[in-house]
């Protein structure tokens, strides 16, 4: 009989899981464009990379619009919108939605492309990455012994 040790992902509410699968899933698939628009010398390494940095900043702030907290009921985290975190959603939704207009002012074509899938995917990471950040430190303060596989 083995000893298994849990994972984090057993102490996250589902949706939570479902959520942050998903940003890596597009997130990956993006970033398999970029490299792919670098590798054909259609974009700068710079300009991708840059645009990755600046999602990653958008995504670490956006990453607050979820309040992640330990429910006792199903002894899970989990992550609910207040109303700093909605406030945080519209600026974040009018900035998704507007970002490309104001964008198109200085650079087009596949420039634009990539720099706007640079930036999305920076910030899915940004969001993965400060979002597991928060899910340990919640587990850690609980004393829940967690080990991740190498």
């Amino acid at each position: 009989m083995t000893n298994k040790e849990p994972s984090p992902a057993e102490y996250v509410d589902k949706r939570l899981v479902k959520r942050l699968r998903i940003y890596l899933t597009m997130m990956i698939i993006m970033l398999a464009v970029i490299a792919y628009e670098v590798l054909t010398g259609s974009v700068s390494i710079s300009w991708a990379l840059g645009g990755i940095l600046i999602g990653v900043g958008v995504g670490t702030l956006v990453s607050r619009m979820y309040r992640l907290s330990w429910d006792e009921k199903t002894n899970h985290v989990i992550g609910r919108i207040d109303w700093i975190g909605a406030i945080i959603l519209i600026c974040y939704l009018i900035f998704t939605f507007t970002r490309t207009s104001y964008l198109s002012q200085y650079i087009q074509g596949t420039l634009l492309s990539a720099l706007i899938l640079s930036i999305t995917a920076g910030t899915m990471l940004g969001r993965v990455i400060t979002t597991d950040h928060g899910i340990k430190k919640i587990l850690r303060a609980l004393n829940i012994q967690i080990h991740e596989n190498p």
